[in-house]
């Protein structure tokens, strides 16, 4: 290389030689962006969001708007991914500013309200019966069902329960020739079968009540399908679909995209508190606590005194610091959907079953002043027996697999990341299940005092109402928006009706006025979809 002529054409080098080292650290950056994502896909799936694993990277949208909030969203999923505690990236303990982490907060509301109006389109091709087979009827009509389905969709394998095996009443030999399919079509299974097999069926339907539903999530203690329940049972707060219209239910159901409601479950852990030991090392008494146990509960988790005569004493922790000391007959930790059970009839609220939360619900308490307590699901509860306790306690997981705890065991639970997906068929199912079960605010019409009139009054009456109907019928409603420009009509009564016809053409002219019905929202208020998910 020659040297430089001058000083100008010095700098001049030094400026492309400074270009050439930028784009090269450019390039080589970018390589190990690629690899790195690469090395990611094949990684494991981040435990802290586990739903996200199906939303992919938003796709790009003409409208300005639309861009911008799927923009957001994706910096919110960015964000989640960072703040989930991998090794990679690490794991971020301080943002730029307050506004980025209120930004992102809102982008995990907005994502969160997505993905619960999110509908998805089923393929069905393993799908799982669940019934009660002590009931002789439920296993006819389990048969029915299943011969239905096999005369309908015929790429459908049917799983029933293998007590159904051996069964002359249900007779699967017999179902095969009457609907001229293959024996394969039907299958059996069992716990240790779902076990073995995760993330296998595509759609389960049980055939009776909430007990049925509780069943399985037992049996799937990890990823659950989408369940479709009949109410065959006496209450039925999950089971929303009638076993009469199963036809039509279960056509759209496999024919058209659903919505399911993700209900959250609990993840419970058991430990045991071992004898403390000498540490010959160091001669400090060392204690060992072991997991005994672990579940996923869908409606609650009770620890409650047992056959002892004497309260327990229970330690409540949240996030490792004491909450209280509980001295009752127990403690009722519950889901939303748990709500509407025990704890429930032990004085604790109703919740809806998409507001992640969970419900503590004293049992009983020896003070007046212990009321149930609502609580985030980004909490990590403890419940530990007292060492000061005077009788050892029982655990039961969704009334099932007690449990004894002695002094010094405790319990942690946290939200489960594998939720239970159960098909809306609704969207006010929950709220019609609490007012068909409980009667919920139901209350007996003020009576009127028409009775007390004359026959001339009673019919004056009854035309007066009646023409009062129909004058609220025929308003209609106009919601102005104050931060927009004002309108170009004037509010008027009833005796100027001479400008009737230039306040209609105002309100035509105008965009921020717009005719809503009594159960519309104002345009302002009207969100475009947040994201446009492919499942």
């Amino acid at each position: 290389m020659s040297l430089p002529n001058s000083a100008e054409e010095c700098v001049t080098r030094i400026y492309k030689d400074c270009d050439k080292k930028s784009k090269g650290n450019s390039k080589t950056v970018e390589q190990k962006n690629t690899s790195y994502t690469k090395q990611r896909r094949k990684s494991a799936t981040h435990r802290s969001v586990p739903s996200l694993g199906f939303c992919k990277e938003l796709n790009y949208i003409d409208d300005d708007k639309k861009r911008e909030r799927i923009n957001d969203l994706n910096e919110a999923k960015a964000m989640i991914r960072r703040l989930s505690g991998d090794s990679h990236p690490p794991k971020v303990t301080a943002t730029k500013s307050h506004f980025q982490l209120s930004s992102t907060a809102y982008g995990v509301r907005m994502l969160s309200k997505d993905l619960s109006n999110t509908r998805v389109e089923l393929k069905v091709e393993n799908l799982m019966i669940v019934t009660k087979t002590h009931d002789v009827s439920l296993i006819y009509l389990t048969r029915e069902l299943v011969e239905w389905l096999l005369i309908n969709y015929p790429k459908v394998t049917v799983y029933v329960g293998e007590d159904m095996k051996n069964s002359k009443k249900f007779s699967a030999e017999d179902l095969c020739k009457d609907s001229r399919c293959e024996n394969r079509r039907i299958k059996y299974w069992n716990p240790k079968f779902v076990d073995e097999h995760d993330n296998f069926f595509d759609l389960i339907v049980t055939l009776g009540g909430d007990g049925t539903v509780l069943f399985v999530s037992s049996v799937f203690q990890r990823h659950v399908p989408p369940v479709l329940s009949f109410s065959l049972g006496s209450l039925g707060f999950l089971t929303n679909f009638q076993f009469e219209n199963f036809k039509e239910d279960l056509a759209t159901v496999l024919n058209n995209r659903i919505k399911t409601n993700l209900r959250m479950r609990l993840d419970c852990k058991a430990y045991r508190r071992r004898p403390p030991i000498i540490d010959p090392n160091t001669g400090k008494k060392t204690c060992v606590t072991e997991l005994v146990g672990q579940h996923q509960v869908l409606n609650e988790l009770t620890i409650d005194r047992g056959p002892s005569p004497f309260i327990s004493m229970l330690e409540l922790y949240g996030d490792n610091s004491l909450l209280t000391m509980a001295q009752a007959d127990g403690l009722i930790i519950a889901t939303p959907t748990g709500s509407t059970a025990y704890s429930l009839s032990a004085g604790g609220s109703l919740v809806y079953p998409s507001v992640n939360a969970i419900a503590v619900t004293p049992i009983c308490p020896h003070t007046l002043s212990f009321r149930p307590i609502i609580l985030p699901e980004s909490m990590t509860l403890k419940v530990r027996v007292s060492m000061k306790s005077r009788a050892t306690a029982w655990a039961a997981f969704d009334g099932k697999s007690r449990l004894e705890l002695k002094k010094g065991d405790y319990i942690t639970i946290q939200a489960s990341p594998y939720s239970f997906p159960t098909v809306e068929s609704h969207p006010t199912e929950f709220i019609d299940s609490i007012s068909r079960t409980l009667n919920w605010n139901v209350r007996e019409q003020q009576r009127s005092f028409t009775h007390m009139l004359s026959r001339k009054n009673q019919e004056k009456y009854a035309s007066d109402a009646g023409n009062t109907r129909a004058d609220d019928e025929e308003v209609e409603e106009v919601i102005i928006d104050k931060n927009k420009k004002p309108p170009k009509f004037r509010l008027h009564d009833n005796a100027d009706d001479d400008n009737d016809d230039e306040n209609e053409e105002a309100l035509e002219d105008d965009t921020s006025l717009a005719p809503v019905s009594p159960k519309s929202k104002p345009i302002d208020q009207i969100r475009s979809p947040q994201a446009n998910f492919t499942i």
